[in-house]
């Protein structure tokens, strides 16, 4: 009788895995048919032949410093499909300095200080739990086993931070690429959603502004390695346009949207309010699978109405990201008149409800000012941003250096230059977890087929050691999902215990049948000197266990079609393919059914700790759950994030409350900063 229900579990579990892979599939398919640029992954420039093998001679720590690429705004990418088709090519940015737009004067007007308010909170309507499925019987026990999960789900709320700063003055921004154009629902670039149009927009649900901490001056700071709890970043999903909301089952979300938000008052001027129908047409919008965007809901089958500032959304099957979804700023809310004009918004007119009003849109520049009807009222501090594209790394620098720019996103090298220059230079760091070297095993291919290989090459290669040679120990190790909440990341000390321990590497190797016969291939993409530099690494380890190992770089467009498509590595170093969120990275590479699945791995375990975790709605015990996939996936010793991406932002000391996070393109943060006395520009 147990194993009976055991195997029913394991069905039930599977069906409702496989609903989500099918849509997951169908939508990112229609998706990259869409007008959006060809995926771009930003290459730093390599003198490593095509195709060619290299010297397998691991870096040493007196080697010169390769960067790592940073987390600033990234081209259009869409979600690569399983079909045999051929990748399209990646293009190399022009690395020549574009003219930098002529610097607006800041605003004369005397900043007026702002009377502290509290920011509203999301508020759950209460609702009766309902029973969820059981943890599965055969995780760890360190996985808390549990009978029921709350069908409201909020975190418990903490007085949101008070509106504090001064009013008044315009700043500009340096951002390396402008969107691709102007309609929010079918572009998936990060900074057409966090730089562009996109802050212009509100959605159903936002994440809460963390206060920062103390910046940090001088480069004392990088002394020391990243730790990715000292970031700022969204933890909290809560209410942007919603008042409330509840969930009537595990299915059914009702949200209760706030009273008297205005849109706009631009060209063409709306001259009403907002109402439970743009949500609708919104999201149905957003829906349609031919958008690029489309896989943020999915899940939902219908929405409605059911009063003028009622919405019910109801869904395919439990969904525990769905808040998330529609908190990211791709699933904005927009006008249909404003869509009606063009049929849709790719060139415009941006007309939201959000905390900025956009007032130029062009190739070399943005520019938006604050909306001072925002139903936040306090908000936006400022008067006004202007985001302007220079392309180049070191002009974006000198334009800061000069007083042009107030704030920007410089790469390792032309950051600590300019701190180490100016004393009244501040500066932070973020993560991006879903970005950074890739490295993964074919478990298809011979010996590699063994884990216990597989384990003992981690276990005779030190990544930690490799991050402060080449990225100054500004990176860190992690399995890769797209985790916004570092407490949600694997600790380090776990991490690193499937990592550099000789004894174990000779004990997992004792008594297996590798034949040791043979070059194990690294394939490595050429998408910068540090990718090239980790493969060199990576082979060393390979031979102090008395393998052969050969590394050979070849370009983005065959990294892209040999291994993401063909499946044609014995190692891989490389980018990883798009992920939006964790779910889907979890359905679509590392469920045994994943299209995208190109190491062979499965594992049973795994497959029921993803199914479990797509409907568990209780935030800790997901929690908990994606803590145990990630122990799961070091385990099956496949694929890792080698180096996690962590990207620096550098601004003048006039400059307030600079707190980023740009996680599903969130741009909030923006709407707290304030200008004091200028020491530059």
């Amino acid at each position: 009788m147990v194993q009976a229900t055991n195997l029913l579990k394991i069905r039930l579990s599977s069906f409702v895995g496989l609903i989500v892979v099918a849509i997951f599939l169908a939508s990112v398919t229609l998706a990259c048919t869409s007008d959006d640029p060809t995926p771009t992954p930003q290459p730093t420039a390599t003198t490593i032949p095509t195709n060619t093998p290299i010297p397998t001679t691991p870096p040493t720590a007196t080697s010169e410093p390769t960067v790592a690429p940073t987390n600033t705004p990234i081209p259009e990418v869409r979600q690569p499909t399983a079909s045999p088709t051929p990748r399209p090519t990646m293009r190399v940015e022009p690395t020549q300095a574009l003219s930098t737009p002529t610097p607006v004067a800041p605003s004369t007007a005397t900043p007026i200080p702002v009377t502290p308010t509290r920011e509203p909170t999301n508020t759950p309507i209460p609702s009766t739990p309902t029973p969820l499925g059981v943890v599965p019987t055969s995780t760890p026990t360190s996985v808390p086993e549990t009978t029921a999960s709350p069908t409201t789900v909020a975190s418990s709320q903490s007085e949101p931070p008070s509106v504090t700063g001064s009013r008044g003055g315009e700043i500009k921004v340096a951002i390396p690429q402008s969107p691709p154009h102007q309609d929010i629902h079918k572009s998936v670039s990060p900074i057409l959603a966090a730089w562009g149009p996109g802050i212009a927009y509100s959605r159903l649900f936002r994440y809460r502004w963390i206060p920062p901490g103390v910046p940090q001056q001088g480069i004392e700071g990088l002394n020391i390695r990243y730790d990715p709890l000292s970031s700022t970043s969204a933890h909290e999903t809560i209410c942007d346009l919603c008042e409330s909301w509840r969930f009537e089952n595990d299915d059914v979300l009702t949200i209760q949207l706030r009273r008297e938000v205005a849109w706009h008052d631009t060209n063409p001027g709306l001259g009403r309010t907002l109402n439970a129908s743009d949500v609708v047409f919104s999201l149905n919008r957003l829906n349609d699978p031919t958008i690029p965007n489309s896989p943020l809901v999915n899940t939902i089958s219908e929405v409605r109405a059911i009063g003028e500032n009622t919405v019910e959304i109801r869904l395919k099957f439990p969904d525990a990201e769905i808040l998330d979804k529609l908190a990211d700023a791709r699933a904005a809310v927009v006008a249909e008149e404003a869509v009606n004009l063009e049929g849709d918004l790719t060139q415009g007119p941006t007309i939201g409800t959000g905390p900025w009003v956009q007032t130029l849109f062009q190739r070399e520049a943005m520019r938006f000012e604050a909306n001072r009807s925002y139903f936040i009222p306090e908000l936006p501090l400022l008067d006004g941003i202007i985001i302007a594209i220079i392309e180049n790394d070191q002009t974006r620098v000198t334009s800061l250096r000069t007083g042009q720019m107030d704030l920007i996103q410089p790469e390792l090298p032309e950051f600590i230059a300019a701190v180490e220059r100016f004393d009244e230079l501040r500066w932070t760091r973020s993560y991006d977890s879903s970005a950074g070297i890739e490295i993964a095993f074919n478990t298809r291919r011979g010996d590699l087929a063994s884990r216990s290989l597989r384990s003992a090459i981690l276990y005779s290669w030190n990544p930690n050691s490799l991050i402060d040679i080449i990225h100054n120990g500004q990176s860190f190790v992690s399995t890769g999902l797209p985790l916004n909440n570092p407490d949600w990341l694997l600790p380090f000390e776990e991490i690193n215990g499937y990592f550099n321990d000789r004894v174990k590497a000779l004990e997992v190797l004792e008594g297996t049948t590798v034949s040791r016969v043979g070059a194990l291939e690294i394939r490595v993409g050429q998408f910068g000197d540090d990718y090239i530099e980790t493969a060199i690494s990576l082979a060393s380890a390979v031979k102090s266990l008395g393998f052969l190992a050969t590394v050979e770089a070849v370009s983005t467009r065959s990294f892209a079609e040999d291994v993401w498509i063909n499946r044609d590595y014995d190692i891989y170093v490389g980018a990883s393919p798009p992920q939006s969120s964790v779910t889907s990275t979890l359905f679509s590479i590392h469920h045994s059914d994943a299209p995208r699945n190109s190491t062979g791995y499965s594992s049973q375990e795994l497959d029921l700790l993803i199914e479990q975790q797509t409907i568990e709605l209780n935030p800790l015990v997901r929690r908990e759950l994606i803590l145990e996939i990630q122990r799961e996936i070091l385990r099956g010793a496949h694929l890792f994030r080698a180096a996690t991406n962590v990207s620096h932002w550098l601004w003048w000391s006039h400059l307030n409350n600079v707190a980023p996070s740009i996680y599903r393109g969130d741009s909030f943060w923006l709407t707290r900063l304030w200008l004091g006395e200028r020491v530059r520009g």
